[in-house]
């Protein structure tokens, strides 16, 4: 099968991507992929800032938030932070960082990639802006608290989302974009296109990002670090405790390689690559 993504129209407008990190996690590079080092390392929790020509500012996903803590004081909550200690300052706050480069909250459009606590962290930042998220996955979130952790979900970190604002996405109702059977165009004019990547978790969704010279695609928690599908190589056995489905999540390195070498413009950017950290975040900072 071909993995040639449809040709780009010159029509498209082109978007500015800014790619930002709100804490970082403590895990081992082996855990990450296996037959890496055991190195401990503190990797981070990217999001990502997208502007528009016409639509003005989208954010996808939010990070980690100084919240965390306080959602995890408590037992069984607590069992987060012992399993994955988290590090992450008041500064590091998606909503923060907007603020800096005088974007107010309310002017972002949210999508949400999943809601794990590394991606909806800051979410409650964000109370009057359109939130974007699948339906599966707002849809399995609906569950008690106490059944939802197990899932890597903490509930006190969206409880309050304003359910006037979520657009939620059903993939079972979208057409087919290039190797991806299900998609939705989700402005209309090419430039960001929604794919469904479950595994990881249910109802998971990427993000490509269509422009005349580059293209990105967002690949949230698909993939911990890009060595996972260059090398078709998941993380330590126990990294398939943080997975919805395993097998779909290793299912997925194979599109992935085939995405990545047959078209030469595109450019994969996973969530928690501590080499895309250091390549676009570090180096402007």
């Amino acid at each position: 099968m071909s993995m040639k993504l449809p040709v780009t129209s010159t029509n498209t407008p082109k978007c500015d991507l800014t790619v930002l990190n709100a804490g970082f996690y403590h895990a081992s590079l082996d855990g990450l992929k296996k037959g890496s080092q055991k190195e401990k390392i503190w990797g981070p929790a990217l999001f990502y800032l997208i502007k528009h020509p016409k639509q003005g500012y989208f954010l996808f996903d939010t990070g980690y938030s100084t919240r965390f803590f306080d959602v995890t004081r408590f037992f069984p909550y607590r069992l987060l932070r012992i399993v994955t200690p988290v590090r992450v300052t008041e500064k590091e706050n998606a909503s923060v960082q907007l603020k800096n480069m005088n974007i107010h909250p309310d002017e972002v459009t949210v999508i949400l990639s999943h809601m794990h606590v590394d991606h909806v962290g800051g979410i409650h930042d964000f109370p009057r802006s359109r939130i974007i998220v699948s339906k599966r996955e707002w849809e399995f979130t609906r569950r008690s608290s106490l059944s939802l952790i197990k899932h890597g979900y903490i509930k006190a970190l969206f409880n309050q989302i304003d359910s006037n604002n979520i657009q939620t996405i059903d993939f079972e109702q979208s057409s087919r974009y290039g190797l991806f059977q299900q998609s939705r165009d989700l402005l209309g004019d090419e430039s960001l296109i929604l794919v469904p990547l479950p595994g990881h978790s249910i109802g998971q969704m990427g993000l490509l990002i269509n422009g005349p010279d580059h293209r990105y695609f967002l690949a949230a928690d698909a993939v911990y670090v890009r060595g996972n599908y260059r090398e078709n190589k998941a993380g330590s056995w126990v990294s398939r405790f943080a997975h919805y489905n395993h097998i779909q999540y290793e299912n997925l390195f194979p599109l992935l390689n085939g995405l990545e070498k047959e078209n030469s413009n595109l450019i994969i950017l996973p969530s928690h690559d501590l080499d895309i950290y250091q390549q676009y975040v570090e180096k402007r900072n």
